[in-house]
């Protein structure tokens, strides 16, 4: 009788430690995601109720209580199967090492998310796996000189600390267990063991109801920051490597839907890509510049921040030329945006660093295609080529000549990812020859975490808030710092300085200017959806005059623009997207997740509602119909980019 009793008693003191524990993952987390919102503060609408704050943490209560079940998981199992074995202490071991694997795992987790956000203003998602292909002893010293390392690792410590102290001081307290013991009865020990394992069953469901803890009814709030804040790190790692192998499947099915072409006669990608060109809009340039600027966002270049002064060179450049301010990047990371550009398909969420540099250019590569307009294909760029592969990846797509750091000798002043911008550019002015038709794809780099140019030597003139004009103050919330603001300024000096210089060596050359992505970086706290999503299109060159085309486009329509532009009448050419210069004007500008048209902007999201941007309070349009359209785009794009151009 006596063996029975302890057998209970040491049950029941192990499931009041087991439900301490499952306690303290879920204060964890509430703590968390408090902090996050605080240090975000400046991301919460103004017009948040209290019920929306509600809403939030239960909702974030109900993917927190997920996870603390898998911790909990093999204790509560060995509890319940190694109790009627009088093996207390085995479970007690178990049950310490998940505790300790819990503090070390989230504590790590959730300070890595804080630093994440602020450079992605996201938890974990697909930019999480760039670094594999990435520069890994350049990332590694923009964590160092970036993200402030040793204030991180003194919060890790004092974290760690603290957990294992809480728990050092509960593990004697016998509250719970004394509370259970009370409950003598063999009816009220049989329900302590079934109410358990309904609060198990409900815990890793995250709920009793018919549908468990789900991103897809994660998003219970109108404002997008505080729906960011509602998955934990775990479940957001979890999601994150999930669409990641699910858009990277090669033997998997389409994500965006079945593809097929109703036309019968069209048995490949490419047919349906096909286009014949119009004619010639203007003389031949000898030479086309492609910039595409590290980012460069299209906010520095509105009216509203023009006091900041930080693209004054490309708003003058603007000023004579044509853009296009209804204008997405394909992507929110260089080498994916870039990728588009060159390669002339949409990013689709597949690395295209791998296979755009495998079994021979796509039919869409810009390279590829000038080549046959008669330009020699020369790519510029101000890092390495080893970096994500892009070179191979170039060559593969037409690059007849490929120049990085090391031809313009490889010296950087204090930048890790490659050489200064001016420098790239002064590669670009002594490389190419005025007398060849030539295309030059350049990509800078110098607007770039860490941030290590000196600025000021450079001429920059802000050091601190009170330096800026009075409107200028007016609109900065120390949202970004200012070592972060000279590079912009200093991004835009150079593009300047290259342009006043290479239109004198090449009068006949036509400028192009884009930025990869936008920068997410922002003088204010609260930038609206156009500012954080578009970057600028511009045309420059003595042909052009100044005018402001409102057609909405995205990156792959840059070369269909050029070529619609210069080729002659009947040229064959392939594309995914259309001229932004016809008359018969596209409807909409698609890149990934994001749709755009002369009336407002659309955002799709997995975690969250549709977000949308209006024009003056225009109708964006049919959000069903232009969701459609972005799938069946990028649907083709990533059969033709997974399955290959064949449409069986």
């Amino acid at each position: 009788m006596l063996q029975k009793i302890n057998k209970w008693s040491s049950y029941l003191h192990e499931l009041a430690n087991i439900s301490f524990f499952w306690m303290f993952c879920v204060l964890f987390f509430f703590l968390f995601r408090v902090v996050f919102i605080v240090l975000n503060y400046d991301s919460v609408g103004n017009s948040i109720s209290f019920s929306d704050y509600f809403d939030v943490f239960l909702m974030g209560f109900r993917f927190d209580v997920t996870v603390s079940a898998y911790f909990l998981a093999i204790p509560f199992l060995a509890l319940l199967m190694l109790s009627p074995f009088n093996k207390s202490t085995v479970v007690t071991k178990i049950r310490s090492f998940f505790q300790m694997l819990f503090i070390v795992l989230a504590t790590l987790m959730c300070v890595v998310t804080l630093n994440y956000f602020v450079e992605y203003n996201d938890q974990f998602n697909h930019f999480l796996f760039l670094s594999l292909y990435d520069d890994q002893k350049a990332v590694a010293k923009t964590i160092l000189e970036d993200f402030n390392p040793f204030l991180n690792i003194a919060v890790v410590i004092t974290v760690l600390w603290l957990s294992f102290k809480i728990f050092s001081y509960f593990k004697t307290k016998k509250n719970i267990a004394n509370y259970l013991e009370s409950f003598t009865k063999t009816p009220y020990k049989i329900a302590i063991v079934i109410v358990s394992l309904l609060c198990f069953v409900a815990s890793i469901r995250g709920g009793l109801g018919k549908n468990p803890a789900m991103r897809k009814w994660a998003s219970v709030s109108s404002d997008e920051f505080l729906n960011k804040t509602i998955i934990n790190p775990f479940r957001s790692l979890n999601y994150a490597i999930k669409d990641f192998k699910e858009l990277n499947e090669l033997n998997g099915n389409n994500p965006y839907g079945s593809f097929k072409i109703p036309n019968k006669s069209i048995s490949t990608v490419t047919q349906a890509l096909r286009k014949s060109a119009k004619g010639a809009i203007i003389e031949k340039p000898k030479q086309l510049f492609l910039v595409v600027m590290e980012s460069y966002d299209s906010w520095p270049l509105l009216d509203k921040y023009k006091d900041f002064g930080l693209s004054e060179r490309l708003k003058n450049i603007q000023s004579k030329g044509l853009s296009f301010p209804n204008f997405l990047p394909s992507a929110e990371s260089t080498l994916n945006s870039f990728g588009a550009i060159t390669t002339g398909v949409p990013y689709v969420g597949v690395n295209i660093n791998q296979i755009g540099a495998m079994n021979g250019p796509f039919k869409s590569s810009i390279f590829e295609q000038f080549k046959k307009l008669g330009y020699q294909t020369n790519f510029f760029y101000g890092g390495f080529l080893s970096w994500q592969n892009i070179g191979n990846l170039m060559k593969n797509q037409g690059a007849d000549n490929l120049y990085s750091a090391p031809n313009a000798g490889g010296k950087t002043e204090s930048g890790v990812w490659g050489i200064e911008d001016e420098k790239l550019f002064n590669l670009v002015y002594n490389t190419v020859d005025k007398n060849i038709n030539s295309i030059n794809v350049i990509l800078t780099t110098s607007y770039h975490p860490p941030y290590k140019i000196d600025i000021y030597k450079k001429g920059f003139k802000y050091k601190q808030k009170e330096d800026l004009p009075i409107e200028a103050q007016q609109l900065y919330t120390d949202a970004m710092s200012f070592k972060a603001l000279g590079h912009l300024w200093y991004s835009d000096r150079a593009i300047g300085d290259f342009v006043d210089k290479a239109e004198t060596k090449f009068p006949e050359a036509l400028f192009c200017f884009t930025g990869d992505h936008f920068g997410r970086r922002f003088v204010n706290s609260k930038p609206n959806l156009y500012e954080k999503s578009t970057v600028p299109f511009i045309l420059y060159g003595k042909e052009i005059s100044h005018q402001v085309n409102l057609s909405p486009g995205s990156h792959i329509n840059i070369a269909p623009t050029l070529i619609e532009m210069i080729a002659p009448k009947g040229f064959n050419y392939y594309s995914f997207g259309s001229s932004l210069l016809l008359k018969e004007k596209q409807k909409a500008g698609i890149a990934h997740n994001k749709v755009i048209t002369c009336n407002g902007l659309l955002k799709f999201n997995q975690a969250t509602k549709v977000q949308e941007f209006k024009f003056k309070n225009l109708e964006i349009g049919s959000k069903t119909t232009l969701k459609i359209e972005h799938d069946s785009l990028l649907k083709m794009a990533w059969h033709y980019t997974v399955k290959g151009n064949s449409i069986q």
